[in-house]
């Protein structure tokens, strides 16, 4: 074999005999045994690579995975927030108004506005947004809830102690049905005029009940009111009941809250069964929803 060969390649047959073969330089050989081992080197080399290409590809995904997940929960924290303030509406509302009835003082403190969050679908920024207001909303929402606690607590101090004043201011309504005209300035037959009380919309033969404890000062006919009784309460109120059907009291009775005085009806100027209610606080209309509690 001459210096320039490193090998001479034979093929053996089926029967075991030798055929003949092809001969490889050694420079042929020696260069593909450099590339075999420069390329394993080369792959060792890059192992911790390769590893830590696919630790950042896990990680990447445990992150996005994780955004996700914390993505729903502020939308889930959002919707519960929202359900919260929907609870939290009628609740202001009563203590309002118990408030007004009560004289309480701060009685027209308006409720601490918790603020809105739109929804998002996604992205770093919106999700930030989105938790910096519900950051905002959880203050004032809790803000709010300790105002009211402490409103009611004050309503329950006033309360215990005017006792038998409450009992003697209207807080119930007198029937129940919608409101078919509200207290204030509307339109009638294309004139403005002020409406005195509220328009309850019950059909006729309702029976009609006292708001509160009182005396009944005045049973009759009055142009526009048609048959009415005026109750005269404690501190400086009274109500009237107008439209009606008939009374079932008389003047210089004394009635109790709940106690059933007359019948709605269509008496008087009206183009429809309901019940004309007013409030008078000294002798002037207020607006008689501030008093209807229940």
């Amino acid at each position: 074999m001459s210096a320039s060969t490193a090998y001479v390649i034979y093929f053996r047959t089926r029967a075991g005999r030798l055929r003949g073969g092809f001969r490889l330089p050694v420079w042929l050989a020696v260069s593909a045994l450099a590339l075999t081992l420069a390329g394993g080197v080369h792959l060792a080399w890059r192992l911790p690579e390769i590893a830590g290409l696919n630790d950042l590809k896990n990680r990447v995904h445990d992150v996005r995975t994780k955004r996700e997940a914390e993505r729903i929960a502020l939308l889930n924290a959002h919707e519960r927030l929202g359900e919260l303030r929907r609870v939290m509406a009628p609740v202001v509302s009563l203590n309002g108004k118990l408030a007004s009835v009560t004289n309480l003082a701060d009685a027209g403190g308006l409720p601490r506005s918790v603020g809105t969050a739109a929804l998002v679908e996604g992205g770093a920024s919106d999700e930030k947004r989105l938790a910096r207001q519900l950051t905002a909303m959880v203050r004032a929402l809790v803000e709010e809830i300790a105002f009211q606690e402490t409103r009611q607590r004050q309503l329950a101090s006033v309360m215990r102690e005017r006792a038998l004043e409450f009992a003697a201011r209207p807080s119930i309504w007198p029937v129940h049905g919608p409101i078919n005209s509200e207290f204030g300035y509307r339109y009638m037959s294309r004139s403005r005029e002020f409406h005195k009380g509220v328009d309850i919309g019950v059909p006729v033969g309702s029976g009609v009940a006292a708001p509160a404890d009182g005396k009944v000062v005045s049973v009759g006919y009055e142009s526009g009111y048609g048959l009415m009784v005026v109750v005269e309460h404690r501190h400086g109120i009274s109500t009237v009941y107008a439209h009606l059907k008939a009374a079932e009291v008389e003047p210089g009775d004394e009635v109790e809250r709940g106690a059933r005085i007359a019948q709605s009806g269509m008496s008087g100027r009206t183009t429809g069964s309901h019940l004309h209610y007013e409030v008078r606080l000294n002798g002037q209309p207020v607006d008689p929803l501030n008093y209807m509690l229940d």
